[in-house]
């Protein structure tokens, strides 16, 4: 039968890729860790925010004392950015659980959001060539051109800063200034030293010091700027802990045995499957098809590896995205030996290929939903987890559909099939010549395995494979009649006695 080599082949490869005690997770170490390393680079966006969570997870099972986050990025996306940044205050301030020291360690750059990540941190180390600031809240407008959002943008980023600022003791007036492009910062002379004020707080400040006044303090930045520093500047200023060289001498500065480091960077696998998520709806909607079209074969061909293929991509790119786990991947995989049972097996009039048709898009739905917020009905964000879930999963099921119809209408023109069903199969199930020249059409013939509704029948002593009209069922021995040729297959009906 078709259906149960391309089942057990997706099988026993995706769950090679899903289960979570198969993929490394992390570099080993040679003892018990005593920190761990993340690495956040590139583009800020919803794979960095999911990477960034699981590895906090992982550092917290370890136990480890100090969480060190290497952090070279321009920025990104607004909402991942402030996700990070509530991950890491979560991971240290947690009273229940383990709550080690984070430090954010930047060689090159850390701008926008990856500077808003980074003062979430307790620590910040910089090399001497490295850039930290500017959190501008910006957005490209529909001609392209690059705008500052709007005071509804950005007065909940400052927010989300004061809160870093409170709980890390940054400067706070100097982390506002970062993304409050109008507001003035001022400086005043107060007996315990310099004190930075933003210019929503002059009021309150003043208020507290009667003996001062606006003009008594020194302009820092005006409007229209935002704050950034070198290594340098961040230091002098209190913005930053200090200044190394490299990643070794931070460990030698934190006390860190470098062997006793658990590396938990992105795996090259990892980065692939951030590089092909754009992409797992197609990949999805490819799996399912050449499952049909190994259906529609007989034997074990081409179409079960190309199944396989997909289907192992589809769910890597939706694991470490923290999208789907073994529950979606063993949905999908009951749903399709209910139809395989149905179609091969033991009919049931189309109740267990409607059942199986379900179980598979739903677990389709499910894997396009994060983890964390599957069956979370009341959770924050599960509204618009949801929403984009039924978009991607009904992307997939379009991209199948209108691949199906192309097929339909094209598949039995194309010599290129023929040659691979030709080659794929160790059994010969085309009627050749007399078959391509569609004089099938209209004869009879016998039955020579039961249709379930697919079987194979036998033409002047050929064997070819066939399927029922309307997904009867037809005995062996039976007399048929062909009324047509499709996907290469016949499709009879009995002739001159009825058919369950």
């Amino acid at each position: 039968m078709a259906c149960w080599p391309i089942i057990a082949v997706i099988l026993v490869a995706t769950l090679g890729v899903a289960s979570e005690d198969v993929v490394p997770a992390a570099t080993p170490v040679a003892s018990a860790p005593s920190a761990a390393l993340l690495v956040v680079d590139g583009v800020i966006d919803d794979q960095s925010a999911r990477y960034f969570r699981r590895a906090l997870r992982q550092a917290a099972e370890a136990k480890v004392a100090t969480v060190v986050v290497h952090l070279t990025t321009d920025g990104g996306h607004l909402e991942a950015g402030i996700d990070m940044l509530n991950a890491a205050l979560a991971a240290h301030q947690d009273p229940a659980g383990v709550q080690p020291k984070l430090v954010a360690y930047v060689d090159n750059k850390a701008w926008s959001a990856g500077a808003m990540i980074a003062y979430a941190h307790q620590e910040i180390w910089l090399s001497g060539m490295a850039h930290i600031g500017d959190i501008g809240v910006i957005y490209l407008g529909q001609d392209g051109e690059m705008k500052y959002a709007p005071e509804k943008f950005e007065s909940p980023v400052r927010a989300h800063l004061r809160t870093a600022a409170e709980a890390n003791r940054w400067p706070a007036a100097k982390l506002v200034k970062m993304t409050a492009r109008e507001q003035e910062l001022y400086r005043f002379d107060v007996p315990d030293g310099p004190a930075y004020v933003i210019e929503d707080d002059l009021g309150t400040f003043l208020a507290q010091h009667k003996d001062l006044s606006k003009d008594k303090g020194v302009l820092i930045l005006g409007k229209d700027r935002l704050i950034s520093y070198t290594a340098k500047e961040a230091v002098a200023e209190g913005m930053a802990t200090g200044i190394v060289t490299n990643l070794n001498d931070l460990y030698a500065k934190l006390d860190i045995d470098p062997a006793r480091v658990l590396n938990l960077a992105p795996t090259a696998i990892e980065r692939v499957s951030w590089l092909l998520a754009g992409f797992a709806p197609m990949l999805a909607s490819l799996a399912m098809l050449f499952v049909i079209l190994e259906f529609k074969s007989p034997g074990f061909g081409i179409w079960t590896i190309c199944a396989a293929v997909c289907g192992i991509g589809f769910f890597t790119c939706q694991y470490y995205q923290d999208l789907a786990s073994n529950l979606e991947l063993v949905m999908i995989l009951l749903g399709l030996i209910a139809i395989g049972v149905e179609v091969f097996a033991f009919p049931t009039g189309g109740l267990l290929s409607i059942g199986g048709g379900v179980v598979v898009v739903s677990g389709l739905l499910l894997a396009f939903m994060p983890d964390e917020l599957q069956f979370r009905w009341s959770a924050d964000g599960f509204n618009s987890a949801l929403t984009n879930a039924f978009v991607q999963a009904a992307l997939a099921l379009a991209v199948l559909t209108g691949a199906l119809i192309w097929l339909i209408r094209e598949l039995p023109t194309m010599r290129a099939v023929d040659h691979i069903a030709a080659t794929a199969e160790i059994t010969a199930t085309s009627a050749g010549a007399l078959e391509l020249g569609g004089t099938l059409v209209g004869r009879s013939a016998l039955a020579r395995s039961d249709l379930r509704p697919s079987g194979f029948i036998t033409v002047d002593g050929q064997d070819l494979a066939a399927s029922a009209e309307h997904g009867v069922y037809i005995d062996a021995g039976t007399t048929v009649e062909i009324i047509a040729l499709r996907f290469g297959e016949a499709v009879v009906r009995p002739r001159g006695g009825a058919a369950t």
